[in-house]
């Protein structure tokens, strides 16, 4: 790779500190909260920056062993079939793959929401 430091994820990090330590406690609330919403997209992008690889990995083993084809394996693929009506929603290995995939995404979007901490313990 051709970009060494700061990373990416290391720059949208200081940008997220320095508007939650610097600017926030500076604004009226209204401001406050739509800087809030700022920050919480900018710490979902560093979230999903630093675990990309390994949870695009992981999800495609869960696809794989759904569809048990590699050029299905994949989230169009899957949300095409339920339309379709191909994989029911009745389904234990379907509801299981969903759930685990629904888990992976939780932990990038929201990792303090805490359905997502029962669903992990």
């Amino acid at each position: 790779m051709i970009f060494d430091r700061p990373t990416s994820v290391e720059l949208v990090e200081v940008v997220s500190e320095f508007l939650e330590k610097e600017i926030k406690i500076n604004l009226p609330d209204h401001l406050a909260f739509k800087t809030q919403i700022a920050i919480n997209v900018l710490n979902i992008v560093k979230r999903e920056q630093q675990n990309e690889e390994i949870l695009s990995k992981e999800s495609k083993e869960i696809l794989l062993n759904l569809f048990k084809d590699p050029n299905k394996a994949n989230i169009r693929e899957l949300a095409k079939q339920i339309e379709t009506g191909e994989l029911k929603l009745d389904d234990k290995e379907l509801q299981e793959a969903l759930i685990e995939i629904t888990k992976k995404k939780i932990s990038v979007d929201n990792p303090k929401y805490s359905t997502y901490k029962k669903l992990i313990e």
